[in-house]
């Protein structure tokens, strides 16, 4: 995460200097990504707190038996249903499949909850389908879920190699 940090901000220091002549619009992006953080921070905090409770409710016994790599194709399907039911935002989703990742879970499990997360995402059924009709959503869905299956099961197949 340091290297996510020094790059970004490397970036957006970069980007600042550049534009030093453009007659404060550099003070008002800096303003305008303030306003974003504090709108963002109560749902960023309240997904911490949320992944730190998950992270140690969940009993190390049922990660080792539903959720880890011994688990295997198991813990996969576990986690593309998982995804699919995980109805929120970035910000939120991914502290809590960290701390799922933190509980014990295998990396085919949580590539197929993060997977199913983009792809099978319950939250944006009602878009899909207002957009796009119901007959693309059902499609898309039915063809999806082999994909996430997919996944977990390479990455599942990677650990065990290089474990």
């Amino acid at each position: 995460m340091t290297l996510t940090i020094s790059i970004l901000s490397t970036v957006a220091l970069a980007l600042f200097v550049l534009n030093k002549n453009e007659n404060g619009k550099q003070i008002e992006g800096l303003k305008i990504g303030a306003k974003q953080f504090l709108q963002t921070l109560p749902l960023i905090l309240g997904a911490f707190a949320l992944a730190g409770m998950i992270e140690v409710l969940i009993p190390k016994e049922f990660a080792q038996e539903w959720l880890s790599a011994e688990a295997g194709l198991r813990g996969i399907i576990l986690g593309t249903v998982g995804g699919m039911l995980l109805a929120m935002g970035p910000y939120a989703a991914f502290p809590i499949i960290a701390s799922i990742l933190a509980s014990g879970a295998g990396l085919g499990t949580v590539v197929a909850l993060t997977t199913s997360w983009c792809l099978l995402g319950l939250s944006k059924a009602p878009f899909e389908a207002s957009f796009f009709g119901l007959k693309f959503y059902i499609y898309k869905t039915v063809f999806s879920i082999p994909f996430c299956l997919a996944a977990g099961l390479i990455a599942h197949a990677i650990d065990l190699l290089i474990s």
